[in-house]
């Protein structure tokens, strides 16, 4: 693990198909939880600047709930317009009762 990893939440804070954004990153960030995995996200929809986090997982896919964006969890690409630019998503390990996220150096 790089030194740029951060605290997201509590293992037990989440449910699955719930999210939240992350406190004290630069970068506005998500985490969420689908299917038992843990996902890290650029929490900022690219087609109208607007938190992911506000909208819904479906499967392995977020959708912000201004105008219908999908992105994948997984890679972070457009999987429905009106977005056209992909995310960024951020590697995830769980230690004990800690979801951290591993940022970029």
């Amino acid at each position: 693990m790089n030194p740029n990893t951060v605290r997201a939440c509590a293992v037990d804070e989440l449910k699955d198909g719930e999210m939240l954004a992350v406190a004290g990153t630069v970068d506005p960030i998500g985490i969420g939880k689908a299917g038992g995995e843990w996902f890290a996200f650029e929490n900022n929809c690219t087609h109208d600047d607007f938190p992911l986090t506000e909208g819904v997982i479906d499967g392995a896919e977020i959708e912000c709930p201004l105008h219908g964006a999908r992105y994948c969890l997984k890679t972070g690409k457009v999987r429905a317009v009106p977005a056209t630019c992909s995310i960024r998503v951020y590697p995830v390990h769980v230690i004990g009762n800690d979801v951290l996220i591993e940022l970029p150096v």
